[in-house]
């Protein structure tokens, strides 16, 4: 509680003493001796020396009461979900959500019954923070479209000390360095076939961080190893051999104000011993077009890509090439892929790798619409020759190349809500009309939209 200025108190106590002489002057009117006027500033002193007292009580209270506040815990519930912050600000914990509801239409000739609504992902990421180096992350998934029978399971569990911008190690489970491209997608709803012929998650121990001033980022790590597009279990990897990787990423002209201060370069790599299969190759319309096969030997994977955004625009390359040993004749055959996407957002708001923040979020009774971005996609998928003339694949039910073609709809209605809507075409090499794969009988052709919820 403020304290009162010196006049302020003043004019109280005299008011104060004023109403009391009423009852110390005689009923007759007399002079005032000297005796009354010692009594009346006598009278007044103590009404002041209380006052003081009762503003220093308050003073006391609202100290205590501010200490106390600064004992509790913080909470807040927004946009990035449950927030609980330790007054120190050192621990803190964080609970979100990510929701994915899909309707996939095909609209080729290849097969009846494969439409229909699915709920993609439920997940509900935790995340927080021991100290101010020391952080952690779970991600358990309680439905997915990859997964048959029990949906439940761990996508991500890691720790991670971060010593400095420079140097950080992480631990656990969690997303590895060869693709650039996330299961959660920028531009589409799934991913492209470069995604196809890298590692997804893998359970293992990495190094990175950034140096020169954020111009040159790295991640370096060992790990398990598995398969293409597969996430690794909770146990070591099956072959016994562990599989060195990382990302090297450069912004040549970080920190500039020119269009190409957002231009980034990166290469991402990884090699081991693989013994088991492959994981079977999907289209972009998510249907099996070639089979799991055996591999023993030396695996490569190489990925170069390249990134762009800048205001409204955005745009993504990469190429993603998977060399393995065949278990059948030790030959060495070489799969590759690649992928070109841009990006515009129409409401002019900035594009980022996390997405679109509208400026004016969805709000019908305001007539605001949040933010509209249109994207294209070219992709394509090349399966080494060896396969097919040694007879691990079958021709006629595997494709040996494809291009997909794609245009989409991103609808941005607030920083949590957002729908899509893609349409794309693939044409297949292999294949045909009387193939016993169902997704090869015709060249894929498909509408997929999804509404997402994510905090």
């Amino acid at each position: 509680m403020r304290t009162l200025p010196n006049a302020a108190r003043a004019t109280l106590v005299a008011a104060l003493a004023l109403a009391g002489i009423p009852a110390m002057l005689p009923a007759q009117p007399t002079t005032a001796t000297e005796s009354d006027v010692q009594a009346l500033r006598e009278q007044i002193r103590q009404l002041d020396q209380k006052l003081r007292v009762l503003e220093r009580n308050q003073e006391l209270k609202d100290e205590t009461a501010a200490a106390a506040a600064k004992k509790q815990p913080s909470v807040s519930i927004g946009k990035k979900g449950l927030v609980i912050t330790s007054p120190d600000q050192d621990f803190s914990l964080k609970i979100g959500g990510l929701v994915q509801t899909d309707a996939r239409v095909y609209l080729d000739d290849a097969a009846p019954n494969r439409d229909g609504f699915l709920l993609r992902r439920i997940r509900l990421p935790v995340s927080g923070t021991f100290s101010k180096n020391l952080g952690f992350f779970l991600q358990p998934e309680f439905s997915s479209a990859d997964t048959a029978g029990s949906n439940t399971q761990l996508v991500d569990a890691w720790l991670e000390a971060r010593i400095s911008p420079a140097f950080g190690l992480k631990a656990g489970k969690f997303f590895g360095p060869v693709a650039l491209e996330t299961p959660n997608n920028r531009h589409f709803i799934e991913s492209s076939f470069t995604n196809q012929l890298a590692p997804n998650r893998d359970i293992g121990f990495e190094a990175s961080g950034a140096l020169a001033d954020g111009i040159v980022g790295y991640r370096l790590g060992i790990y398990n190893g598995v398969p293409n597009n597969v996430w690794s279990g909770t146990t070591n990897g099956a072959d016994g051999d562990f599989t060195v990787g990382g990302r090297l990423t450069v912004n040549p002209f970080k920190g500039g104000d020119g269009a190409l201060a957002p231009l980034s370069f990166s290469v991402g790599a990884a090699v081991g011993n693989t013994v088991g299969n492959t994981s079977s190759i999907k289209s972009n319309g998510q249907q099996t077009i070639d089979s799991a096969y055996a591999i023993n030997g030396q695996e490569l994977h190489v990925s170069p890509a390249v990134e762009w955004y800048s205001g409204p625009f955005s745009a993504v390359a990469e190429y993603s090439l998977d060399r393995q040993e065949l278990a059948l004749n030790g030959a060495d055959v070489t799969n590759t892929g690649w992928r070109v996407g841009v990006g515009y957002v129409l409401t002019g708001e900035n594009s980022t790798r996390k997405g679109v923040s509208p400026a004016s979020p969805f709000d019908w009774e305001k007539g605001s619409w949040g933010a509209f971005e249109v994207v294209a996609r070219v992709s394509g998928l090349d399966v080494d020759d060896e396969l097919f003339s040694s007879g691990v694949l079958s021709a006629a039910n595997n494709a040996s190349k494809a291009t997909s073609y794609g245009v989409g709809l991103n609808w941005f209605l607030t920083d949590n809500v957002q729908a899509r809507f893609d349409l794309e075409k693939t044409n297949f090499s292999g294949g045909g009309a009387t193939s016993t794969n169902v997704a090869l009988r015709d060249d894929e052709f498909y509408l997929f939209t999804r509404l997402q919820l994510q905090f």
